[in-house]
């Protein structure tokens, strides 16, 4: 049986349903909220049951007693449903930093807005919850999911990154909440390794065809259940990340 076209199909499907709405509403994806339901049900189908997603906002609390601080919103965010919620309704949801796992930014293209832009707003909502969160061994799968590259090339794509001081593969420690997982497009995938490596950098994109969605979900699940994952390595990641030129990497 053929597993990566079955992981192609996740990124076909999501483009169907794109491209079947874009006859109706030629400018869906301008609505945030239907860009973020659609990963979110893309998402759902392989989520483990004790982790639920809602777009939303997060809490934390200060030195007083009786006040706290909250995040500005998040399209997607991704908590452990064992533990307690201020608010969970249908698709919104105000928990704890303590609960969440990971963050996703939902763009519908790279002209949506300045990348850099996207890329700082999406650090700073990280820090803001692993600074909340009171056990700082657990890292924070910070994702942005453009659905549509355009016309940017790697090179572009490996600029704007490298404006990202907190990229930078040396830097000791290395900083748990930093966006680490991109989306560029359904063909294009960047990935900055926070854990231990061994090679010289921590920052890599990939190229491959229909991939990028399935790669994009498929680290995500692997945050949430990383020993499980590991298991069967070769189900959810069918191609292996040194996957002959289709990798670029470089130091900085």
């Amino acid at each position: 049986m053929d597993t990566i076209e079955f992981h192609r199909t996740t990124t076909r499907e999501l483009k169907a349903i794109q491209d079947r709405i874009k006859t109706l509403v030629p400018n869906w994806l301008e609505d945030g909220m239907y860009k973020e339901a659609l990963l979110k049900s893309a998402i759902r189908n392989f989520l483990p049951k004790n982790f639920d997603i809602a777009s939303g906002y997060v809490i934390r609390k200060t030195g007083h007693r009786g006040r706290h601080e909250v995040s500005n919103q998040i399209d997607i965010i991704i908590f452990d449903n064992s533990y307690p919620v201020f608010f969970h309704k249908e698709e919104l949801a105000i928990v704890s930093a303590d609960s969440v796992r990971a963050i996703i930014e939902v763009k519908s293209s790279t002209k949506s807005e300045n990348c850099t832009t996207t890329l700082k707003k999406s650090n700073k909502k990280g820090q803001f919850i692993f600074e909340g969160s009171q056990d700082k061994s657990i890292p924070l799968f910070n994702g942005i999911f453009y659905y549509n590259l355009n016309d940017k090339t790697a090179e572009q794509i490996k600029r704007y990154l490298k404006k990202d001081k907190l990229r930078n593969s040396s830097l000791n420690p290395v900083s748990k909440y930093i966006v680490d997982h991109i989306a560029f497009g359904e063909n294009t995938f960047y990935k900055f390794w926070k854990g231990k490596i061994t090679e010289t950098t921590r920052n890599y994109l990939y190229t491959t065809t229909e991939l990028s969605f399935t790669f994009f979900i498929s680290n995500l699940i692997s945050y949430l259940q990383k020993e499980t994952v590991a298991k069967n390595n070769f189900l959810w990641f069918p191609i292996d990340k040194n996957f002959d030129e289709r990798k670029t990497h470089w130091r900085f």
